[in-house]
């Protein structure tokens, strides 16, 4: 069988079959394109060459598109030219400066709205804050590789269900993160930006409660310089726009900070 060539074929055929090459080409990298926007990215930043690639591999074979850093800088740059869904952080293999390490990526990161779990050595467990702002941690054990990939999926899980057209309802507060607007029983409330976006994180949180230095470095950035007083005012604002059940919703938990409760059903279009 031969193989048709300028040599071989008119002028005119051949630039019809490497016309139409060209098409089947840039339909596929199209196909991939659109694949690829469908699967979940997930970056590892880790030291530890051994670890990170098993866990890529385990992670690639359940499905994930997976990034590899071994720098804050490699992380940030990655962060801006690709769709990260999740970031691993394995501050296990920086023995002495891991959770120094992850302080800065948040800093880097600031308020960007991007989920990460923290992979913690069993000897740091009580030196890890919970104002560090990470979604989900793991204890770094040689076997649980397979572990990271569950979590991934109850936290892309979650999110999910959340982030469904950008519109979530909770009880009578309906918030929709398309138009930045709240309402109550149908009628909008105002709020400023601040306001909106400290509402905004504690129901995509509900549930959790979170100090105020966590609400501070989450909704304000890591280079605010106010102090956690500026989130009780907020808190308190808050609670006035959001009127009678807003105790309710904002619950005060004492010595801590604040969390978002909302009993009963709850509906996200």
């Amino acid at each position: 069988m031969s193989i048709l060539s300028p040599a071989s074929c008119p002028n005119d055929l051949y630039l019809y079959i490497a016309t139409d090459r060209v098409k089947i080409h840039k339909q596929i990298k199209h196909l991939t394109s659109l694949w690829d926007s469908h699967m979940q990215h997930i970056l590892v930043l880790s030291q530890d060459e051994e670890y990170k690639s098993t866990l890529i591999s385990i992670l690639q074979g359940d499905g994930y598109i997976v990034h590899a850093s071994g720098s804050v800088e490699d992380t940030f740059e990655q962060f801006y030219s690709k769709t990260l869904d999740v970031i691993i952080v394995d501050i296990a293999s920086w023995p002495e400066e891991g959770i120094s390490v992850y302080k800065s990526l948040r800093q880097s990161l600031g308020t960007k709205d991007i989920s990460t779990i923290i992979i913690v050595p069993i000897n740091l467990m009580n030196g890890i804050e919970f104002s560090l702002a990470f979604d989900d941690f793991i204890i770094k054990e040689n076997e649980n590789h397979q572990e990271v990939s569950w979590r991934i999926k109850q936290l892309l899980w979650r999110h999910s269900r959340l982030d469904t057209e950008n519109i979530i309802k909770v009880k009578d507060i309906v918030l929709d993160m398309n138009s930045y607007e709240v309402a109550i029983k149908g009628n909008r409330i105002n709020l400023t930006y601040k306001e909106y976006e400290l509402l905004k994180f504690l129901v995509l949180n509900r549930g959790r409660v979170f100090t105020r230095e966590a609400l501070l470095d989450r909704v304000w950035g890591y280079d605010n310089y106010a102090g956690t007083r500026t989130v009780d005012i907020h808190i308190q604002r808050l609670r006035t726009k959001l009127g009678e059940k807003s105790n309710t919703y904002i619950q005060t938990v004492r010595n801590v900070g604040y969390s978002f409760i909302a009993d009963g059903k709850e509906t996200i279009r």
